[in-house]
């Protein structure tokens, strides 16, 4: 087991190189306004499928984006990797939930998607050493069950553009979150700061 200062180093590395999360956060809320938006442009039973195939496109591209924007260079391997990775993929064990619901009534679908996003950022909280990512996965869980009983089958496309407003809000805040991290590590002449201002000087 890695001693705890090493791991909070490693904690710090993550949201410097991540921008705590910022291009995840930001392609993904692009992705639900758009599901919301092309739900209105197909048949309501097609719908729900643009909420769950717009999600593998996007993944690479945030994968991308993350490599170009952040204040560190990501470091490889990556430590935080596998822990990310569980994250990211424990929400197929609630998957069947989401076919229960979209036997039952499709329209709902993209609320049931929603909680199960909701529910896998709040370990992020720890990750990135910020209180956002709780305070959106409850948003985001709750949000759009509160929309489903105040809008019904509506909801089908006000999902997309909430969970994606959050997200997009959410995204700049880590951002800011980032930045705080990076000038707080400056200030203290951290070592991970001293190390990518070198590795910029050598390129």
């Amino acid at each position: 087991m890695k001693p705890i200062p090493e791991i909070d180093a490693i904690r710090q590395q993550g949201i410097l190189s991540s921008l705590a999360g910022f291009p995840f956060l930001l392609v993904f809320g692009c992705v639900w306004i758009a599901a919301g938006t092309l739900s209105y442009l197909v048949p309501r039973d097609i719908a729900p499928w643009i909420y769950v195939c717009l999600g593998v496109p996007a993944a690479p591209i945030a994968i991308a984006l993350e490599h170009r924007v952040g204040y560190v260079p990501a470091p490889e391997p990556d430590p935080l990797l596998p822990l990310t990775l569980q994250l990211l993929f424990v929400q197929v064990v609630a998957f069947p939930a989401i076919l229960i619901v979209w036997e039952t009534s499709p329209s709902y679908v993209p609320v049931a998607m929603a909680a199960v996003v909701g529910a896998h950022f709040l370990p992020f909280q720890w990750v990135y050493r910020t209180r956002l990512y709780g305070l959106m996965g409850v948003v985001v869980s709750v949000g759009p069950f509160v929309l489903a009983v105040l809008r019904g089958e509506r909801v089908l496309h006000d999902t997309g553009f909430f969970v994606g407003a959050v997200l997009l809000v959410g995204a700049f805040a880590a951002r800011s979150h980032a930045r705080a991290t990076w000038l707080e590590s400056k200030q203290a002449g951290g070592d991970i700061a001293a190390a990518a201002t070198a590795s910029r000087e050598r390129e």
